[in-house]
């Protein structure tokens, strides 16, 4: 006779297709479903702002963005922040608080280890505040033990796993900060510190990577595994240090090009050069950000009037003996009627 405690549970396809299966719930519609999710980016890009943001958003029922949030409170584990550094960031994203709000944030600067008793912190709190809808843990590094034996996806996954068990069969979500490495990778989700353990194990990742490292725009690349993923151009407000919508890259890739190209005049003043040459030097400002020359030259020539009006930013082309140049600079419409007068109308190499 067959050992039935080794046998599978299995399901059969067409029950499967027939069985009532419970709707996907979020905390943020369509973008931060329940479950366990990394936000990660480079140090001081400004995760925890946009952690704070979510949260408080979240813990007054405000949308986020554009996104409605489902309300609820929150434990936010700020294990690198003082009171005082808390209350500051408070006072600058949420200085209006509801003190008639059912819900709140509730902030600790300190917590248990996995395996160490953090799980049943985490438990306690959540039996003793039922309506908790999200959990940010800031940073994941502090709560990871790092005496565990074992390879490096073995331990990412395992610390993945147990922290999962923690929210396993309740309607909320559990947000990881962390960091990115500096890897030339242009796939955002590979740059995030870990293993494929880590990644792999999550429900879905949040990027966040400014264009220019003194700038203050920047893109967030969401990629879920039961949602859509997207990537937002965002702006970050340093009145109210709270990172604003810009669009959908997808559809704000002009917006994009033309933010690069101030980038560049910024620094240089003055540019010129190929379309070739231009291509890589926007790529450098914004590694994620790809346009072919052809493509970026007919862009331009399209644009002249539109760059030079909305951005003043003025594009001209020229040829040389050997070579089709661009020349970038700022000014006014005189100096581009001078100059258009003397460029040559070329076709994009």
């Amino acid at each position: 006779m067959p050992n039935t405690a080794l046998q599978f549970e299995t399901i059969q396809a067409k029950d499967l297709l027939t069985q009532p299966i419970a709707p996907l719930e979020f905390t943020i519609d369509g973008i931060l479903p329940h479950g366990l999710f990394i936000l990660a980016g480079s140090s001081k890009v400004g995760k925890s702002w946009l952690a704070l943001d979510i949260s408080s958003c979240v813990a007054e029922g405000n949308d986020f963005w554009h996104y409605p949030t489902t309300q609820g409170d929150v434990l936010y584990l700020a294990l690198e922040d003082t009171h005082a550094r808390l209350q500051e960031r408070l006072n600058k994203v949420s200085p209006e608080c509801d003190l008639e709000s059912a819900t709140d944030i509730h902030f600790t600067t300190r917590a248990q280890r996995l395996g160490d008793g953090l799980s049943e912190q985490i438990t306690a709190f959540l039996e003793t505040h039922p309506h908790t809808k999200l959990i940010v843990i800031d940073t994941l590094q502090y709560i990871r033990n790092p005496g565990k034996s074992g390879g490096t996806y073995s331990r990412d996954y395992q610390d993945m796993n147990a922290l999962r068990e923690i929210i396993s069969g309740r309607k909320l979500t559990m947000l990881l900060l962390t960091h990115n490495h500096k890897s030339g990778d242009a796939d955002p989700v590979n740059r995030v510190i870990g293993s494929t353990g880590l990644t792999g194990a999550v429900d879905g990742i949040f990027v966040l990577e400014k264009n220019k490292r003194v700038g203050d725009m920047a893109k967030l690349t969401i990629t879920n595994r039961d949602t859509e993923s997207h990537q937002f151009d965002l702006r970050f407000d340093s009145e109210n240090c709270r990172w604003q919508f810009v669009g959908e890259a997808s559809e704000n890739g002009e917006n994009q090009l033309y933010e690069l190209l101030g980038f560049l005049l910024d620094e240089t003043v003055s540019w010129s050069g190929t379309a070739t040459q231009l291509s890589a030097a926007l790529a450098e400002l914004d590694t994620a950000f790809s346009i072919s020359p052809i493509v970026l030259s007919k862009a331009l020539k399209q644009q002249q009037e539109f760059l030079e009006s909305q951005h003043g930013i003025i594009c001209i082309f020229t040829r040389s003996k050997s070579m089709r140049l661009i020349e970038l600079s700022r000014g006014t419409s005189d100096k581009f009627i001078v100059l258009h007068e003397n460029a040559y109308e070329v076709k994009p190499a």
